[in-house]
Parts: C-alpha cells; sequence; structure tokens
C-alpha cells in the first residue's frame, strides 16, 4: 500500500503504484468527456449535508465510511486515459492510518456569530469544489464541530462514481454500520457478490448484437427528425460554450393539489410521474410554440438484481419526445406521454452515451445533444440516516452547477409535491424561473380543473401577472384636443408667427404666412373640383417647400392625401392612382408623366407668389377627427403595393404625444429625412408645423455620408432630428462638439443594432411602429453601452395605445416570451383602402379594450417583455430561420457582428443559392481600412454566439443597399463568390509540420484519404470520441496538452495549428520525442494491469 499523503478531507487518494485498470461504463466515459471540455466544472458535483444532534461517535463515524470505501471499489476510483480512452482506475482500500475525515471545529464560534451562516458558507464552497477525475479522490468527507453534541457531516461525490439510488445505498450502509459499531459489533452487511467495474465490462460486452440493435431501431425512429434544440426564450444569449454554472428555485405544491393530480392520474390510468411530465411538456410548448419537444428523464438502470445494492454511476437517461399542438386536449397528449413512456421504458438498455454517437446528431459546445431540458420524479420514499443516540436533520447544499439548460425535479411526499428548478445562470435570471413555476402550477390547477381543456386554453398566467400585462402595462389613457385637425393647427401658428421660417430645403425657405397663402389658394381650387372629405389625392412631387404646400393644400381642401414618390417605376406609380381611385394628382410639370392615369393635374408652381387666381383666405374647415388625413402605400405579399388609410383623429394622437414627449416649442428646428411615399414623413412634419417649429429637408446628396450627414447638422442647427437606423447608426460614433444644438436624435422604422458612445452629447432614442398605426406606437431612450446582448429596446406605448404580446391563441404571453405584438387603441389606422377582408384579417376584434368596436392589428413581428415592462423587439415572424434544425433569430447575430470594432454596419441573411444548400450570409460595413478578415469576424463570433449561428460566409460592402425608404434592401445583397478559401470550399494542401501532423492526425481517425487546411472535422465525419482520440494523439506526438475544447473551436488544420501557434509552438524535437513520453506511460501501465485483487 502506497503512502502518498491524502488531500484534505479527501476520502481514499490512491497510490499510482497500487492499482488496476478496467473500462469505464459508457456513462462514465460521457461525463469524462464533458469534464475535458469543462475542467472544474462542479455540475456533476453531488453533496449531502447533515447536522447530528447527540452524541457522535466520531470513531465510529470514520469507520463506516472506511468500511463502505472497502466494499465499493467505485469509491476509490480515478478516471486515467489510455489510448486516447478513459479508464477506471481502482486503489486498494485505504489503510488504517489514512484520515477519511476530515474535522473544520467551529465550536468558538457562538450562534449569535454567525454559526450558522459560516456552516452553510462551507457547505456551499465544499459543494462547489471541483474534483480532478485524474487525480482524485472522487470523494469527499468532512465533519464541522458546532460544539458539544453539535456537528454537521458534509459528504461531497463526484457523479461519475455515484447516482441517486447510490445515495440512498451510502445512507443505509452508513445506518446498519454505524449502530452495529458503537455496540461494538462487527459490519452486520454481506460481501457484494460483483463490482461496479463487473458491471462496466458486462455492459460492454452485452450490449451488441439482435438485442442491442433491436433497442436501437425503436429509438432511431423515435427520434427520427427531431429538432436540435428546444428554444426557449432566454434573458442573456446562449453562450459559445456551456459553463454549467447553476443555480435552483424551489416550491411546493399544497396538498389539496397533489392529491388531485394523483386522482387525475388514477382515472387516467397514468402514473404521477406521466401526468407531471405531459403538464411540463405542456409549459414548454407554451414557452415556445414548438410542436415537438424532446425532455430527457432519468431512469435508475438497475433490472439487474446483482447491482441493486452497489454504489456507482448506472442511471440512464431516456428522450421523451412530445409531439404537441395547441388544439390537442390535455386528456390527448397524456394519453401519448404514456404510451411513449411505456415504451421508452421497454428500450431502456441502450446507455444515452451510445445513443448520441448512434444518432450522431447536430451537436455544439453550447448546449447538451438530443435534450436541453430534464425532468426528475421520485415517489419512493427516499433513505435517511438513522443513528442511534442522534437526531438528524437535512440541510439543503447547492453546488452551483447546473447540467442542462433547464432540470425540474420533483418528489413526492406526506406533505405533497415539491421539488426545485435547477436552472444554467449563463441563460435565466432568478426571477425569469420563479415566474416560471408560477406558470406550471397554474397548469396543473387547469388540468385537474379541467383535463378536457385545449393545450393553448390551460390557463398559465397568474391574476396578477395578467392584470399588469393587459392593465398596468396598457395604461396610457390622456385626453388631448380632437375639434381641430392639423391643417387648423398649423394655420392658427401662421397667423401667430406669419414671418418665421416653416419650411426650408436646399434652394431656399417658406414662411409660415407664406406657406399658408399658397396651401389656401391650392385648397380653394381643390373645393372647386369637387374635392370633399373622404376623398383621396395624389400628390407626387420632389421633395422641397412644394411638395410641403401640396400636403396642406389638400387637407385645407378636406381631402386626403396620397404621396407618390417620384422615384418609383411608372408602372407601380399608376397603379397607385388607380388603387387609389384619386380623380386629381397634384404635381410638378417635370413630373406630369411619371404615371398613366386618368386624374385631372394641378401643378404646384402654379401657386407661388400669388399664383392659382384663388383667394388666400383660410378656407372653412370640412374634415373632422373621424375623416381621413392620408393613406401611404406599403408592399403587398401579392406582389402589389396596398394602401393603409389613417384618420385625423389618429395623426392627432401621434401630433399631440409628440409635443409633450419632446417639448417641441415654435424654436425649435427639425429635420425631414424620409421619402415621401413613406410614413416616416407624417411624423417628421405635422408635430413641428402644429407648433410653430421649422422643417429642415434634407437633400439626396448630403445623406450618403455620415461626416456629411453630421455637418449638415450642425450647420443647420438642428434641435431634433429624425434618422432611418442605417443613417443614424452611421454617425453615432462620429466626433461632436459639447455644445452641438442637436438635444433629441430619434430613430426607427427598422430594426436598431448599435447603442451610443458615452460621449454622445444628444440623446437617442428609438422608436417602433407600423404604416398600420400611425408611424409608431413605442418609444425608449437609447442608453450608452460598449458591449450589449441584446438590441436597443423599443420601449413603452405611446398615449391611448395598447401593446399586448399575444400567442396563436390570442392570449398574453409572460413577461420573457416571445408573442405576436398587436397594437389597440386611438393610433390604429382605419385600415386597407377597398380591401375589407385584408383589413378584416390583419385588424381582429379586441378582445381585451372593453369598448365596442374595438380592435388589435396583428403586426406579424416578434417581441418579448422585459420584467420592467420594456418591450425587447426580436424580429419578424418571417425573419427567423432554421438551418440543420437549429431555429435562428437573425438579430442577434448581427447585433453580435456589430460589437467588433471594425465593423460599422451588418446584415445577416439566410440564403439559398444553390437548392438545398441553406447557409448563413454575413454583410459587413467596415469602419475604416483594410476591413477584418473573416477569419477575425469569425473568431469574434465564436466568443459570442453557438457555433451554428456563426455565417458560413462573409462580403465585405462599402455600403449596404437600401429602399427608397431608407430601410435595408435584402433582395439587392450580392451572392458571395463560391471559390472562397476560408470556406472550405477548395482542397488545401497543410504546409508546416504541425499542419501536416494534424492532417495526418484526422485522416487516421476519420478513415479518410486526406484533410485539407481548411476542411472541418466534424463535417467530415468527427464526433465526441474520435475528437478524444485525436487530442490524446496530439497530446503524445508535441509534447503539450491543448484543452480538449479548443478541439471544438478550432475544427481546422489551419485553425488548430493557428490555435497551437498561438499559444506556443511545440519544438521541433517535441514533434518527434513527444510520442516516446506517451508510449512509455502507457506501457508502465499496462505492467501493473492484471487480475483484480481480491477483497
Amino acid at each position: 500500500m502506497g503512502t502518498s499523503q491524502a488531500h484534505a478531507g479527501a476520502v481514499g487518494e490512491p497510490a499510482e503504484e497500487d492499482v488496476y485498470v478496467v473500462p469505464t461504463s459508457f456513462a462514465q466515459q460521457r461525463l469524462w468527456f464533458l469534464n475535458q471540455l469543462e475542467p472544474g466544472s462542479t455540475a456533476y458535483n453531488v453533496p449531502a449535508a447533515v447536522r447530528f444532534s447527540g452524541t457522535l461517535d466520531r470513531g465510529a463515524l470514520e469507520r463506516c465510511l472506511r468500511e463502505i470505501i472497502r466494499r465499493h471499489e467505485t469509491l476509490r476510483t480515478t478516471i486515467g486515459v489510455e489510448g486516447g480512452q478513459p479508464v477506471q482506475i481502482i486503489a486498494q482500500p485505504p489503510g488504517p492510518g489514512r484520515p477519511l475525515l476530515r474535522e473544520v471545529d467551529l465550536s468558538g464560534l457562538a450562534e449569535g456569530q454567525g454559526r450558522s451562516a459560516e456552516v452553510l458558507r462551507l457547505a456551499r464552497e465544499e459543494a462547489g469544489r471541483p474534483f480532478d477525475l485524474e487525480r482524485g479522490p472522487l470523494v469527499r468527507a468532512t465533519l464541522l464541530r458546532l460544539g458539544e453534541g453539535e456537528h454537521v457531516l458534509l459528504l461531497t461525490m463526484h457523479h461519475i462514481v455515484t447516482d441517486g439510488w447510490s445515495m440512498g445505498i451510502l445512507l443505509d450502509e452508513i445506518s446498519a454500520l454505524y449502530g452495529a459499531y458503537v455496540r461494538g459489533e462487527e459490519s452486520p452487511l454481506s460481501e457484494l457478490p460483483i463490482q461496479y467495474a463487473d458491471y462496466a465490462a458486462w455492459q460492454r460486452e452485452n450490449l451488441r448484437g439482435e438485442a442491442l440493435e433491436r433497442q436501437l431501431s425503436y429509438w432511431r425512429e423515435q427520434l427520427r427528425g427531431a429538432p436540435a434544440t428546444l428554444e426557449l426564450p432566454t434573458d442573456r444569449p446562449r453562450p459559445p460554450v456551456q459553463t454549467f454554472r447553476g443555480a435552483q428555485e424551489p416550491f411546493a405544491l399544497s396538498r389539496e393539489l397533489s392529491e388531485r393530480l394523483k386522482a387525475l392520474s388514477q382515472r387516467e390510468g397514468a402514473t404521477l410521474f406521466m401526468t407531471l411530465l405531459a403538464v411540463f411538456q405542456t409549459l414548454l410548448y407554451r414557452y415556445t410554440a414548438q410542436e415537438d419537444i424532446l425532455v430527457g428523464t432519468p431512469i435508475a438502470n438497475r433490472r439487474r438484481t446483482e447491482i441493486q445494492g452497489l454504489i456507482g454511476f448506472f442511471v440512464n437517461t431516456l428522450v421523451m419526445r412530445g409531439r404537441v399542438n395547441g388544439r390537442m386536449r390535455f386528456r390527448e397528449l397524456l394519453a401519448q406521454v404514456r404510451r411513449d413512456a411505456l415504451d421508452a421504458f421497454a428500450h431502456q438498455d441502450v446507455p444515452f452515451e451510445m445513443l448520441v454517437e448512434e444518432l450522431r446528431p447536430n451537436w455544439g459546445l453550447s448546449y447538451n445533444p438530443l435534450f436541453q431540458v430534464m425532468f426528475l420524479f421520485q415517489n419512493a420514499p427516499r433513505s435517511s440516516l438513522k443513528l442511534p443516540g442522534l437526531t438528524l436533520t437535512d440541510l439543503e447544499v447547492d453546488s452551483g452547477g447546473s447540467k442542462f439548460d433547464l432540470s425540474l425535479s420533483m418528489i413526492e411526499t406526506p406533505a405533497g409535491l415539491s421539488g426545485f428548478i435547477e436552472y444554467s445562470r449563463d441563460l435565466f435570471e432568478a426571477q425569469t424561473v420563479r415566474r416560471m413555476l408560477g406558470h406550471f402550477e397554474s397548469l396543473l390547477e387547469g388540468v385537474v380543473a379541467e383535463p378536457d381543456g385545449r393545450l393553448r386554453d390551460l390557463p398559465l398566467l397568474t391574476a396578477g401577472e395578467r392584470r399588469q400585462l393587459l392593465v398596468e402595462w396598457n395604461d396610457t389613457r390622456r385626453s388631448y384636443p380632437k375639434d381641430r385637425c392639423v391643417h387648423e393647427l398649423f394655420e392658427e401658428q401662421a397667423a401667430k408667427r406669419p414671418g418665421a421660417v416653416a419650411v426650408s430645403d436646399e434652394k431656399g425657405e417658406v414662411t409660415y404666412g407664406e406657406l399658408n397663402r399658397r396651401a389656401n389658394r391650392l385648397a380653394r381650387r381643390l373645393r372647386a373640383l369637387g374635392v370633399w372629405p373622404e376623398e383621396l389625392v395624389g400628390i407626387c412631387a420632389a421633395r422641397s417647400t412644394e411638395w410641403v404646400v401640396g400636403l396642406l393644400g389638400i387637407l385645407k381642401a378636406g381631402g386626403a392625401y396620397v404621396s407618390l414618390d417620384p422615384t418609383y417605376p411608372k408602372d407601380r406609380l399608376s397603379f397607385m392612382m388607380e388603387d387609389a381611385r384619386a380623380r386629381v394628382l397634384v404635381t410638378q410639370r417635370a413630373l406630369a408623366g411619371l404615371a398613366e392615369h386618368r386624374a385631372e393635374l394641378l401643378y404646384l408652381e402654379d401657386y407661388r407668389d400669388g399664383g392659382g387666381g384663388e383667394g388666400e383666405e383660410n378656407p372653412a374647415p370640412l374634415a373632422t377627427a373621424e375623416n381621413l388625413a392620408y393613406g401611404v402605400y406599403t408592399s403587398g405579399s401579392t406582389g402589389r403595393p396596398k394602401a393603409v388609410v389613417t384618420n385625423h383623429g389618429s395623426l392627432l394622437n401621434l401630433v399631440f404625444w409628440h409635443h409633450r414627449t419632446y417639448a417641441v416649442t415654435e424654436a425649435d428646428r427639425a429635420t425631414q429625412v424620409a421619402r415621401m411615399g413613406f410614413d416616416a414623413s407624417v411624423w417628421e412634419l405635422w408635430p413641428y408645423l402644429t407648433r410653430g417649429a421649422s422643417v429642415h429637408l434634407l437633400d439626396e446628396e448630403t445623406r450618403m455620408t455620415a461626416s456629411g450627414l453630421r455637418a449638415w447638422l450642425i450647420a443647420r442647427e438642428i434641435d431634433i432630428g429624425f434618422l432611418p437606423p442605417v443613417l443614424a447608426e452611421s454617425i453615432l460614433h462620429e466626433e461632436w462638439p459639447p455644445d452641438v444644438r442637436l438635444r433629441a436624435l430619434l430613430t426607427g422604422s427598422d430594426k436598431v443594432t448599435l447603442y451610443p458612445p458615452p460621449s454622445l452629447p444628444f440623446e437617442y432614442v428609438n422608436h417602433y411602429g407600423p404604416t398600420e398605426a400611425t408611424v409608431i406606437v413605442t418609444s425608449a431612450r437609447i442608453p450608452p453601452a460598449e458591449r450589449a446582448d441584446a438590441p436597443p429596446l423599443i420601449g413603452r406605448p405611446l398615449d391611448n395605445t395598447q401593446i399586448y404580446l399575444l400567442d396563436r391563441a390570442i392570449h398574453p404571453v409572460p413577461a420573457g416570451v416571445p408573442g405576436e405584438l398587436h397594437i389597440g387603441g386611438t393610433h390604429l389606422a382605419r385600415g386597407y383602402l377597398h380591401n375589407p377582408d385584408l383589413t378584416a384579417e390583419k385588424f381582429i376584434p379586441d378582445p381585451f379594450g372593453g369598448e365596442p368596436g374595438a380592435r388589435l392589428y396583428k403586426t406579424g413581428d416578434l417581441a418579448r417583455y422585459r420584467p420592467d415592462g420594456q418591450i425587447e423587439f426580436l424580429g419578424r415572424i418571417d425573419h427567423q430561420v432554421k438551418i440543420r434544425g437549429y431555429r435562428i433569430e437573425l438579430g442577434e447575430v448581427e447585433a453580435a457582428l456589430c460589437q467588433h470594432p471594425s465593423v460599422e454596419a451588418a446584415v445577416v441573411v439566410l440564403r439559398e443559392d444553390a437548392p438545398g444548400d441553406k447557409r448563413l450570409v454575413a454583410y459587413v460595413v467596415p469602419k475604416s481600412q483594410p476591413p477584418a478578415s473573416s477569419h477575425e469576424l469569425r473568431a469574434h463570433l465564436g466568443e459570442k454566439l453557438p457555433e451554428y449561428m456563426t455565417p458560413s460566409a462573409f462580403v465585405t460592402l462599402d455600403k449596404l443597399p437600401l429602399t427608397p425608404n431608407n430601410k435595408i434592401d435584402r433582395r439587392a445583397l450580392p451572392a458571395p463568390e463560391r471559390a472562397r478559401p476560408e470556406l472550405g470550399e477548395e482542397f488545401v494542401a497543410p504546409r508546416t509540420e504541425v499542419e501536416q501532423l494534424i492532417a495526418e492526425l484526422w485522416a487516421r481517425a476519420l478513415g479518410v484519404e486526406k484533410v485539407g487546411l481548411h476542411d472541418n472535422f466534424f463535417d467530415l465525419g468527427a464526433h465526441s470520441l474520435t475528437v478524444t482520440r485525436v487530442h490524446s494523439e496530439l497530446k503524445a506526438r508535441l509534447g503539450k496538452e491543448p484543452p480538449l475544447i479548443e478541439m471544438f473551436k478550432n475544427p481546422t488544420v489551419g485553425g488548430l495549428a493557428q490555435y497551437l501557434s498561438d499559444g506556443g509552438a511545440p519544438s521541433q524535437s517535441a514533434l518527434h520525442e513527444g510520442a516516446g513520453r506517451g508510449d512509455a506511460r502507457r506501457a508502465r501501465r499496462q505492467a501493473r494491469r492484471g487480475a483484480r485483487p481480491q477483497g
């Protein structure tokens, strides 16, 4: 027996010369692999803590531990590596001179001096201390002495040598042994017939042939076409590599609810496990809207009587697949779960690890393969320590780890059902998990009350949440005057300040008085032509002061305007005129022939300098708040544009909200940037012209460069400006004088990705809204941020506007869960012109408003509430893409790209340039030359996102193509060149000796003729076992050990060689000598291999 010094508090540290070597079980092999990926992780620590009150016989307790370690080889096992594969290294039982129980004396601390807090601190510290699987030991015991008659035992084991069943065996054996030892008797326990190593050998020997194939065939069919991931909404983006940092949130159900669940299970011929799993699947469905859900569940895997008394890692994991939809009734789902569970139990012998290798699911370092959510249920009474002369109390200890994204653990006790959720702290906040538990309990209450309820209709929200979502966060009511329309408010300003500048463009400016007179002449002519409220009048003019004259003239006449952008194709303009049924077109002579129509033409030039032959007094108002104010054509799914028409009342609500929010005064100078056919122009004009401020039209040439745009804003002394996100983000990082007059830069109409720098001397404000709801419906100031996990928020609803985030069944979704954004309230447009069917489809009855005729607009946008009520925009429902089974939000990738210091702007799209060849392509505008290389950008994203979210191609552009409305024109993005070497499309031979070695090892491991410099190992068929084999060979041949995780982060010959070079390339002699050292180590260990010692 060796005499190596024991680790403090460790049980039975093995001495290398007294070991023997056997294969690991499949389950141990996988845990070892995960430990290699994340050395030092405590996710698989299994802690226990028990308080002893009474007279403790310390010697008897230590003798118990010594005997149990002697009996169970697995408790003196460590994990080594041979030939790239893990093996069990089993040491002899510890001798009597080796201490097994570390003592910590806390008796000097009085209870009032924080003794209890210190006990909990030490318990958490011990539970969170990592194990070294190779050096061991994998069991630790610590005894805290609190005083005479008060002790706490801390026992921590690594999951690779134990499981839940084993912990019960351990406690039972301690109880039996301690009682015997304090009575002076010998062990009452009979010798074990076999050991865990026998099981591991039996498993590898017997899991083959026809019996295995029969079980594998079931799982292949059961999991065919299953999704790669469960897309739970998370508080933070998934990191590129799991850290397994976790926490727990406990809960308990009432005895009444617990009994009702048991009764429901009995009526349906199901177990309580099946019922709870079905409710959990329902919860996951309601959170994700996925109709195919995979959940892991452990099974004891001790069907053979010989192993039922062994301590060891026997537990297996089954994958339960739920095919759900909202129309399904809970009773139907429960029947499905019952059937699938019984089938799974009948095919439980296939180790999960073998299943993963057999199915080879898409997998990465950021999540668990096949499933990411676990459900555990224990209905048998747990073993507990019963020691004579002592009163024992279990202490709850959290190791601070989480093996999966979420694990729901439940246990049946005499007081009812209780449990906890263990969750990844990388992904979730504690308050999110607490909300989730509340929703789980709501569903449990719902299914016992109505087992025939449809899954989509079962209650999810608490009463308090529902009120918060529907009422409190939508409490936006504010009165505003509706007795005058915007043109009448303009007339008041013209009367007060006729000489003040109203509008300016690159050719000059016009005062309020002149603008009013010219618009009045035009309005009177329009009235003479019979223009009346509810009639649409076309206006096609260049962005200029004359264009504004035309808009005002149409409104003063009582009509509603439809702005036609002269840059649009002739066919599109002709269709708009025909569809609008416009009898009159207000235009400029140079543009008169742009569209085919039968309308009467009025030329804006005729109304300059007293022209037009009409009176200049304000015409008597005809339009009211209920009449149409304007129409805007937007893209239609049929290929033809569709017109959205909006009333004066909705426009007035926007105007008065803007006045109040941005404190608009007659001294303010504002921008007008949007094209005339874009609804943002409505927002840029009327809030200022109704307040006496001046509006300054930005010319097309100035907007082309960030420096020119910045200079124009400064020179024109703009106070409040609006720019679409592409233009706004181009100037955020320009240098601004600290005394710049600009006090607010507004943006919106497209997704915002960048945060402003802290030095920005003005406010940057985001807005969201569709044309169907009077330009904008939410607003949020964007705070400075150097780095951010998500794009800026879109904020809260405007006055008299309601925002509801709803699921497919029009039920409100909880905070944090994505839902389709619906808009209600005064801000809604009237609908689609001459299209009642589409209006009825998109403007649905409001089930929450309580007012007759109230409607909601279905935006088709995804969003979610933050816990404080602010709204996070997630993107279009149809912009979510799927690749290889992964659902990807393109905006998340874009936001991560924009955090690279050399990236000015970025767009990511899913392309399918060849049939079946779907791939993500990133388009990047650099801040300076030379641009970042694809390798740099890929490495940058590798630090922030899972591998499957990294684009396969990067295209550098001088600028992003824009639509006439200054939105990104995704259809104009060019296809990437196919022959770029970094895409790995062409074979490139390894060049250096290190590259050649890596390529040689991979070619041999994968059974291929050659591996190129840029070939991806995983695309060639690599999996976790081949990675560990190659990793072991590299370690031997190079004389140094790259972390296993780097093999996944650098999955090409070139990438891995570059990593090794950056970390200090191995010497040439090491390339040739490293193998000898590895061979010698294996030879020494092989010499110690032999028959298993007895005893």
